[in-house]
């Protein structure tokens, strides 16, 4: 059983930013196939929550497959305020979407086509998830897809339910997300926590 002391460090002795970090194992039937980065800085007077994913992906089934994955999403005052996603695979964009607070309403860009959504201001996102255990929720918002999506709780287990059918299962200790499974059509990917600092 892992027992995690989760304090964060100062990374600039000016402004008093605390940075925190985690990284994982991306497993793909059962081999190691990359990492991925989940880091937190918070600014010294706690109203920017800054939250970046960032990860890389080998994988060989009948050709190779390099992908790159980076998710940013700046909270400010506890509502998601910007929020940038790029998939890249084999060196082709797969994926690139933005999110962005007007003041009244969040307007969004995937790849070329802009729309805007007529919602309350998201206070929890996938960007959270690895930090911050989604306690008594029942939908977060999606970067990826620019979308609200239901989350159920079944024991020590979180299922994100997405759009395109696929599920992730997210499982927690003392707040962090100690364990992912990404069920996609034909594989599952298992992100397995490492390191925290």
């Amino acid at each position: 059983i892992l027992f995690f002391i989760f304090s964060g460090f100062i990374a600039d002795t000016n402004s008093n930013t605390s940075f925190y970090y985690l990284k994982y194992d991306v497993e793909i039937q059962g081999k190691v196939a990359g990492w991925m980065t989940s880091t937190k800085t918070v600014s010294s007077d706690k109203s920017e929550i800054k939250f970046l994913i960032d990860s890389k992906v080998e994988v060989d089934f009948l050709t190779k497959i390099d992908v790159r994955y980076n998710l940013e999403s700046i909270f400010k005052n506890n509502f998601l305020n910007i929020s940038r996603l790029v998939n890249i695979v084999n060196k082709d964009t797969q994926t690139y979407t933005r999110l962005q607070w007007d003041g009244i309403r969040y307007q969004t860009w995937n790849k070329d086509k802009s729309e805007y959504i007529n919602a309350q201001k998201i206070v929890y996102s996938i960007g959270c998830l690895y930090f911050k255990e989604p306690v008594g929720l029942t939908t977060l918002f999606s970067e990826k897809y620019l979308a609200f999506c239901p989350i159920t709780k079944n024991g020590e287990y979180y299922t994100v339910s997405f759009p395109d059918g696929n599920k992730s299962i997210y499982k927690y200790q003392n707040g962090i997300c100690v364990w992912v499974e990404a069920k996609q059509k034909l594989y599952k990917i298992i992100f397995r926590l490492k390191e925290i600092k």
